[in-house]
């Protein structure tokens, strides 16, 4: 698909009570240098100042709020009521980086058989400074559903609008993993590409969903690949992970109960995923099993190994 030469790129940012954030995420957004770009926030009435913010940007920017059924359902409603050739959406609390939307037009005008582009993303504190960076690389659906760690980083993620015609809106039932089951559903019928740039930053603070709902989001993604693989469409590439894809997913959620101190599902979640595919042995199954033998010392150590290999920089996909 061939995209006009200056093509409207239509962002969305579903608000909720992040009035301490969200005029830094809009600022980022409004600031960059590519003249043709649709900005709507869309607020589920939010308390807590965040309208006052939106109303300071007076006619620069187009808002509504209104109570939702959630973060999906908020996006899918922007989604709709813009009308871009190429959408994303923005969280409240992260932000674009110098010059993005420009790159990211330029990739999909010289790519037009790529539906979806990501690149890095620097993970930040709350006050902006980087902790780390998060190197995502080049993938495909198996690559995606395989992976012990995530690939794709949400904030630097954008699509063409024709996506949304085959693969859907996402899916307002989820909370916590609606980003992953949409890169998966998408990447099983269109070409999905990396753009090596930093692309934006992902804002990690004691107040984020990401951060205060981990639990529910290890429940969701094990849906989510349940869910998939049930797809009557899947193509054979794809049906050929399956055991290798469930088995990945059941070390990530037994390393999730495993860093938490739930020994018990961590141990249970890991020999689920050697039963997947006992010829193969995966660290985090080997971790569970082996530092879960010592109880809480074992998950301590684990824990400052983990700590210090982010320190050094090791190990920054998430």
């Amino acid at each position: 698909m061939t995209l006009p030469p200056e093509p409207l790129v239509s962002i969305v940012t579903p608000s909720f009570n992040q009035g301490g954030f969200i005029a830094e995420t809009i600022a980022s957004v409004l600031g960059q240098d590519y003249p043709h770009v649709e900005y709507l926030v869309v607020d589920g009435g939010s308390t807590d100042g965040t309208l006052d913010v939106l109303r300071h940007f007076g006619k620069r920017l187009s808002w509504v709020s209104e109570p939702d059924r959630g973060q999906s359902e908020a996006i899918n409603k922007g989604w709709r009521r813009t009308g871009g050739d190429i959408v994303a959406w923005l969280n409240a609390d992260d932000l674009y980086r110098p010059g993005v939307i420009r790159k990211v037009v330029a990739f999909l005008q010289e790519h037009a058989d790529v539906d979806l582009v990501y690149g890095d993303c620097d993970h930040i504190d709350a006050r902006g400074d980087v902790l780390r960076r998060h190197h995502a690389r080049p993938a495909d659906g198996a690559d995606l559903l395989c992976s012990p760690v995530g690939i794709i980083p949400q904030p630097s993620t954008f699509l063409r609008r024709r996506v949304l015609q085959t693969a859907g809106y996402l899916d307002e039932t989820l909370h916590q993993c609606m980003d992953f089951d949409y890169w998966v559903r998408v990447a099983a019928q269109h070409r999905i590409a990396y753009l090596p740039e930093c692309l934006a930053a992902f804002r990690v603070h004691p107040g984020s969903k990401t951060v205060r709902q981990s639990a529910r989001a290890s429940k969701e993604r094990l849906e989510v690949y349940e869910r998939f693989f049930r797809l009557p469409d899947l193509p054979d590439r794809l049906r050929r992970v399956e055991r290798e894809a469930m088995s990945t997913v059941y070390y990530r959620i037994a390393n999730h109960h495993f860093l938490n101190g739930d020994l018990k599902q961590a141990r249970r979640c890991a020999l689920t995923g050697w039963r997947y595919l006992p010829w193969k042995l995966r660290r985090t199954q080997l971790k569970v099993l082996v530092l879960g033998l010592a109880g809480p010392r074992g998950v301590g150590l684990a824990a400052r190994v983990r700590h210090l290999s982010r320190m050094s920089g090791v190990g920054q996909r998430t």
